[in-house]
């Protein structure tokens, strides 16, 4: 039987993207896939990396300026390397963000071996500035993507990224258990971060077709960055969008960030049963970018799909935060996580509707500055406020979503706006 047109356009599309799609799979896994280990480094002193004699609280702020270094310099990085991908094509900028990786990961591993936090923080500037590789990524998929299933696409992006992020901490937890193999360490999950980052790269030079033609001479400013982050603030097109993206993620931050502390706190999790509440978290993720997204945009604007998403899951935070027993909160982290995943992807559709062409790698660079910004600011100011009361961040969170749905209602009046 003959294929159909649409057949062979979504065959065609999905061959072409299958490179970066691998990309965004392995930077998310990869980026989930040393928390485990950071915090077993850093917070556990039985592991002497660093001094035992160093207090606990101090503990708490190495470790967060550990993070806060990485979430910094992704700020600053996916801002740049998003706007570079618009001068020098979106392949070589992708190759940058995977060499980077493989560095920051290398650099990581050594410092297990030498016992060395100056080298973990090495590794972490490295990859935290060549972390840029989501919004770039995006930007080609959208180059490649018709306009009514750009929504679809973009959240087939963030379904293989809740693919990472489930199954990077899972990797993470069992490369550095040395009773599973005594060969292992915790060096280990960043010797195998760096490897899939070199093969990815290796990958994409073979696999990936340029998707962006238009190259310009290179402009590099030492303040490029934060002009790119202060644009989606000054610029028209995209002001009331980025207003209403760092509300909500500042929001969503807080429940992603401290959920578990609230889990083991009022409820007494254990670490088996956060991780497997965690991964549940990354399934209803999966179900609202991978199969909610597409039929949502199909029968409701943009707008109301943002509205609808952010609204609902700040009501199921809301709930999370009343509920009467464990099994309400076993069942209503799903549709919270699909809520948010829906509010999340047409979002992005709707920042790219707003600017040509062109302008994808800018924009998407944007939207990636504003999640690192939203999340640093977030993991500093909701953690010390998490000292007051556990319920604190949830509270925020619920603030944040819900602010974010009633803020798209009342000052987003872009362009666009339409069902796909």
């Amino acid at each position: 039987m003959a294929m159909s047109q649409e057949q062979y356009m979504r065959r065609h599309f999905f061959i072409t993207a299958a490179p970066l799609f691998l990309v965004l799979f392995i930077d998310s896994m990869g980026l989930g896939l040393v928390f485990p280990v950071l915090n077993e480094l850093v917070i556990n002193p039985n592991t002497n990396f660093i001094s035992a004699t160093v207090s606990a609280n101090m503990r708490n702020i190495i470790y967060g300026v550990t993070i806060g270094l990485y979430m910094f310099c992704w700020f600053f990085g996916a801002a740049f390397l998003g706007d570079l991908s618009d001068q020098i094509g979106r392949k070589k900028s992708l190759m940058i963000c995977l060499l980077g990786a493989f560095l920051g990961y290398l650099f990581s591993a050594f410092s297990v071996i030498f016992n060395s936090f100056t080298l973990l923080l090495i590794g972490r500037i490295i990859a935290g500035f060549t972390a840029g590789s989501q919004s770039i990524a995006q930007a080609a998929i959208v180059d490649i993507s018709t306009s009514e299933h750009k929504a679809r696409n973009l959240g087939l992006i963030l379904f293989v990224i809740s693919l990472g992020f489930i199954f990077g901490p899972l990797a993470g937890g069992i490369l550095s258990d040395k009773d599973l193999l005594a060969s292992f360490s915790y060096a280990t999950p960043f010797y195998f971060a760096a490897a899939i980052s070199l093969l990815n790269a290796i990958l994409l030079q073979f696999l990936f077709k340029e998707t962006f033609t238009h190259t310009e001479k290179l402009r590099i400013k030492l303040s490029h960055a934060i002009e790119i982050f202060i644009s989606a603030f000054t610029n028209e097109k995209v002001r009331e969008l980025s207003i209403i993206l760092l509300v909500m993620i500042f929001g969503w931050s807080g429940f992603y960030s401290f959920i578990s502390m609230f889990l083991l706190r009022v409820y007494h999790f254990s670490a088996l049963q956060t991780g497997f509440y965690m991964g549940l978290m990354g399934v209803g993720f999966g179900i609202g970018t991978g199969f909610l997204v597409d039929p949502c945009t199909r029968y409701f604007t943009l707008k109301a799909c943002v509205i609808g998403g952010s609204l609902i899951a700040g009501v199921c935070t809301l709930l999370t935060l009343l509920a009467p027993n464990t099994l309400f909160l076993w069942i209503i982290i799903v549709p919270l996580a699909a809520a948010i995943a829906i509010a999340y992807s047409t979002i992005l559709t709707q920042f790219s509707n707003q600017v040509d062409e062109d302008s994808q790698g800018w924009v998407m660079g944007i939207t990636g500055a504003i999640m690192a910004f939203a999340f640093g600011v977030n993991g500093v100011l909701v953690g010390a406020l998490a000292d007051l009361d556990t319920r604190i961040p949830l509270i925020i969170a619920f603030a944040g979503m819900t602010l974010a749905g009633v803020l798209m209602k009342l000052i987003f009046k872009g362009n666009h706006d339409k069902k796909n």
